[in-house]
């Protein structure tokens, strides 16, 4: 488990091979204090087993995500990392993305999802006992899931514009862990503090090496967080660093 990330310290990890926390190990190895480390990047369609990203903008769009209870078991509109961990919490740790031709036609404006179709990884159902069959989920079960009142607030909140029509599309996702956000701690000039707060001399943290902007729990991640810190991080550690080497950032 790393440390309070839940059950996405179990989930599958589809970040960059190289991000293997050393840069945290090096900080803790000098005394440094952690901070955030129950955030992280989370995303809850990581297509299976072909390891492609499912765009989410097909859930805020009307799509649904169903479990192998043929159960919806949240609110899609909720962000992609927040998601995650409700996926990996659904039995197998597996759910289906399900959307109609609408959504499929802005699914296609999108490289991944292209790549993923060629793959075979889209399937399409003419009809409910088709789509309960791929799934493995009882008919009517899928079908009451698939059944909402539109304009008004469903049982986990959502409001939907219109019902899904078939033919309707699934692709089978789990929920994936792309990096922490949280690190090594630091302050506003992004020096790295000890456990008890006291700054240590001569280190500096930024990006995926230090604490982040998301806070500390997964639900605070946004687009780009990560990004941010490591872009305004260097440069106020540079800023910082450079009149201590004599010149200037």
């Amino acid at each position: 488990m790393l440390y309070g990330l839940g059950a996405m310290g179990e989930a599958l990890f589809a970040g960059h091979q190289g991000n293997d926390g050393s840069a945290v190990k090096w900080g803790l190895a000098m005394g440094a204090g952690l901070a955030d480390m129950g955030a992280c990047q989370g995303h809850g369609s990581w297509a299976m087993p072909h390891g492609i990203l499912l765009t989410w903008a097909l859930m805020i769009e009307g799509g649904v995500q169903i479990n192998r209870l043929g159960q919806r078991f949240h609110d899609e509109t909720c962000g992609y990392s927040e998601a995650a961990p409700a996926v990996v919490a659904q039995p197998g740790a597996e759910v289906w993305c399900v959307f109609d031709e609408p959504i499929l036609q802005l699914a296609r404006t999108f490289p991944d999802f292209l790549e993923l179709q060629r793959c075979g990884g889209v399937f399409r159902a003419g009809n409910s006992g088709e789509l309960a069959a791929r799934i493995g989920c009882p008919v009517q079960s899928l079908e009451s899931s698939l059944a909402w009142t539109v304009g008004q607030s469903d049982a986990f909140g959502r409001r939907f514009a219109r019902t899904l029509q078939y033919p309707l599309y699934a692709v089978r996702v789990t929920g994936a862990l792309f990096h922490t956000q949280g690190g090594l701690d630091v302050d506003a000039r992004c020096r790295v503090r000890k456990a008890d707060g006291a700054v240590l001399p001569n280190l500096w943290a930024a990006g995926g090496a230090a604490r982040g902007v998301s806070g500390p729990q997964l639900s605070g991640y946004l687009s780009g967080n990560g990004l941010l810190s490591a872009m305004a991080g260097a440069w106020i550690a540079a800023h910082d660093i450079a009149p201590i080497l004599g010149g200037t950032a």
